[in-house]
């Protein structure tokens, strides 16, 4: 019988930290080896970050792909598979006047992400490509979900693979993984996400633009390209106001007087806010991800 224990590892805060923790011992057992799934399209702080973690575990990081980069696929408006005018990644969609928005299909996790740390798994397990798994053989695959994210939780699809989530056994939000971090390295530990993410925060485009502005204006012409060359019946953008990356960095810049005094605060700790005229709630100050400012504050 066969067993392995390995940490899918997305090299973001609780990834980095749950593979910390278990390479000190804190959790029943010690993994096997960690896997990341590289996209090709993470920002380089990442990368330097994933080069510095490795080697601070006492187990082994392999670094897999699935042949193909997400980054020049989606600039080629390319799916994983080689077909064209189409794209994994989830663009949102613009009906004409205001109706009928939508948003595209996300694929992109699938193809870049889970299936090439699956495949590395069979590797490390001795099995060929589409070689039946032997019985009895057995998977623990950890993976970096806190308690304030446990709706991400999911059974594994192979039999084979039992999905296991060690930081909401410790009962730690994503707030408890940043406070373990900083009581122990003085470094920073960023969001792991592709630069052009459809999900990520105003804040975090913003970010983008400050740090790796030559990132930024690549994403704004994949943007623009989008509209013209995906054959579609709705008009689609890269960031979830269905405007340009470029428009709405710029109406986020326009800060309220009451910026200083909740900008470093973490989302995971507010209920409310007192900004001097009173209690303002959660709810008006964030999007429906609990990630992002809303339109109508800025």
């Amino acid at each position: 019988m066969r067993r392995l224990t390995v940490i899918s590892l997305g090299g973001g805060v609780q990834s980095s930290v749950m593979a910390l923790m278990a390479s000190e011992g804190a959790f029943d057992t010690t993994p096997d080896c960690a896997v990341f799934a590289d996209t090709h399209w993470e920002p380089p702080s990442i990368y330097s970050h994933l080069e510095w973690l490795a080697g601070q575990l006492r187990f082994p990081v392999y670094v897999v792909d699935n042949g193909r980069s997400l980054r020049e696929d989606v600039k080629g408006l390319t799916h994983h598979s080689g077909s064209r005018n189409y794209v994994d990644i989830p663009v949102y969609l613009k009906g004409r006047d205001g109706e009928g928005d939508g948003i595209g299909r996300r694929q992109c996790t699938d193809n870049y992400k889970i299936r090439p740390v699956r495949r590395r798994v069979r590797e490390l397990l001795g099995l060929r490509p589409r070689q039946r798994v032997p019985s009895g053989t057995s998977v623990e695959l950890w993976l970096g979900i806190s308690t304030d994210e446990a709706i991400r939780m999911k059974t594994s699809r192979d039999r084979w693979i039992t999905n296991r989530y060690p930081l909401i056994e410790a009962g730690m939000s994503r707030r408890d993984c940043a406070d373990w971090w900083s009581a122990r390295y003085d470094r920073p530990l960023e969001r792991s996400a592709c630069v052009a993410c459809p999900f990520q925060s105003r804040a975090r485009w913003v970010e983008t633009k400050r740090r790796w502005p030559e990132l930024f204006a690549e994403a704004v012409q994949i943007d623009a390209s989008l509209r013209r060359g995906l054959a579609l019946d709705k008009t689609p953008y890269l960031h979830a106001r269905r405007v340009p990356p470029a428009q709405a960095v710029a109406r986020f810049h326009r800060k309220p007087a009451f910026w200083p005094q909740y900008r470093q605060l973490a989302v995971g700790d507010w209920t409310s806010l007192t900004i001097g005229i009173g209690a303002v709630s959660l709810p008006h100050l964030f999007c429906h991800h609990g990630c992002g400012l809303r339109a109508g504050v800025l």
